[in-house]
């Protein structure tokens, strides 16, 4: 029996066989719909994952580089005050010295070669001076 025999099977047809062929293609069909809608609610629900990432993102950086730009001007202000706060202080220093009479008699004597009555004044050059010659 080298042949091989084929058996023909017969489809019935009846009308239950037909009535599940028919719900088995609507069961495939609503499956499919329902693969289509949730592949569009992911693609939309990942779409508004990277609006919101791209916009946290842009918020960030500008919020770092205001800060940045504001840690710079602070430590310009406060080299700057730095500054005027020993300004300050050689200005307070100048007023009290301007109330000394004594001060006021020094600077009189060395600025303007003021002298008292009976001093004789002599002028002794600076050690820069002769250092130069």
């Amino acid at each position: 029996m080298l042949v091989s025999e084929k058996k023909k099977v017969t489809k019935i047809n009846q009308s239950y066989v037909q009535e599940q062929e028919k719900k088995q293609e609507r069961v495939k069909t609503a499956s499919s719909k329902h693969r289509r809608g949730l592949v569009r609610r992911l693609t939309a629900l990942s779409l508004a994952g990277v609006a919101l990432v791209v916009v946290f993102t842009i918020i960030l950086t500008s919020q770092w580089s205001t800060l940045e730009a504001k840690k710079s001007e602070r430590s310009q202000l406060e080299s700057e005050m730095s500054q005027l706060q020993a300004k300050e202080s050689e200005l307070k220093q100048e007023i009290e010295n301007y109330n000394d009479l004594d001060y006021i008699a020094e600077v009189a004597r060395r600025d303007y070669y003021l002298t008292k009555p009976g001093e004789t004044l002599f002028k002794i050059p600076d050690d820069s001076a002769v250092e130069a010659d």
